[in-house]
C-alpha cells in the first residue's frame, strides 16, 4: 500500500480563498458591464466594487475582453448542466432544440443588458473573441450534431443529410432570435420559442416549391 502524500493545508486554503476572489470578481464585473455598458466600466470600477485592488484583478484577468469572456463562459457552464441534465431524451430532435433554446433564453433574459454587452462585445465582434469562447461554441455545435445524428438513427430526419452542416442552420434561427427578444421592450422566453418554432417550420419544410407540383 502506497502512503498518502501529507496535505498541505496551507496552499488548500490558499487555493480556495483564490478560487473566491475570482469569483467576486466575476459577479462584480457581471453587474458593473451590465449597468455601465462594457466601454465605460474600468477594471477601478470592477475591483472597487469587489472590494479587492486593481492589482488582484489582474493577477485573474489581464484585460476587459479576458474578464468579460470568463463571466460568459462560466454561466454558459451552468446552463450546459442544466440543458443535459434535464433534456428528455425521448423527444424528437426538435423538442430537444426548443429544450436547448429554452434554458439559454431563460439565461440571457435574467439579465437583458448584460446579455446585451456580453453578445455584441464578444459573440458579433471577431477581435474580442477569445480561445475559451471559441472552444465552448464548436463544444455546443458538436452537441446538437450528435442529437441530429441521433435523430437520423431514429428515421426523423432524411439519411444523408449532413448533419453538422444543418445543426449551423438551426443555431443561425436561435441566435437571431435572441437576437431579436433581446431588442424587445418587454421580452419572454415563451416568445421567443414561438418565433423559433415558426422558422424551424419553415427552415424543415424548406421555401422551394416541390419539382412538378402546381402552385397552391
Amino acid at each position: 500500500m502506497n502512503p498518502q502524500p501529507p496535505v498541505n493545508p496551507t496552499g488548500t486554503r490558499r487555493a480556495q480563498q483564490k478560487a473566491r476572489t475570482r469569483e467576486l470578481i466575476l459577479e462584480a464585473a457581471k453587474e458593473r458591464f451590465a449597468t455601465l455598458g462594457f466601454e465605460r466600466a474600468t477594471i477601478r470600477d470592477i475591483a472597487k466594487y469587489a472590494g479587492v485592488g486593481v492589482g488582484t484583478v489582474m493577477s485573474h484577468f489581464p484585460d476587459k475582453t479576458s474578464l468579460l469572456s470568463a463571466a460568459l463562459v462560466a454561466d454558459w457552464a451552468e446552463a450546459k448542466a442544466e440543458v443535459w441534465s434535464t433534456m428528455p431524451p425521448e423527444a424528437s430532435y426538435r423538442e430537444q432544440f426548443l429544450h436547448v433554446a429554452r434554458v439559454f433564453y431563460t439565461y440571457y433574459l435574467q439579465r437583458p443588458s448584460l446579455s446585451r454587452n456580453l453578445l455584441r462585445v464578444l459573440l458579433f465582434s471577431p477581435e474580442n473573441s477569445t480561445e475559451e469562447l471559441r472552444r465552448e461554441d464548436e463544444e455546443m455545435l458538436a452537441q446538437g450534431a450528435l442529437i441530429l445524428q441521433a435523430a437520423q438513427q431514429r428515421g426523423e430526419i432524411r439519411p444523408g443529410l449532413d448533419c453538422r452542416l444543418a445543426v449551423r442552420g438551426l443555431f443561425a434561427n436561435y441566435l437571431y432570435v435572441l437576437h431579436w427578444g433581446l431588442n424587445q421592450t418587454q421580452p419572454t422566453v415563451e416568445a421567443m420559442l414561438e418565433l423559433l418554432d415558426g422558422l424551424l417550420d419553415a427552415l424543415i419544410a424548406g421555401i422551394g416549391q416541390p419539382p412538378g407540383e402546381p402552385p397552391a
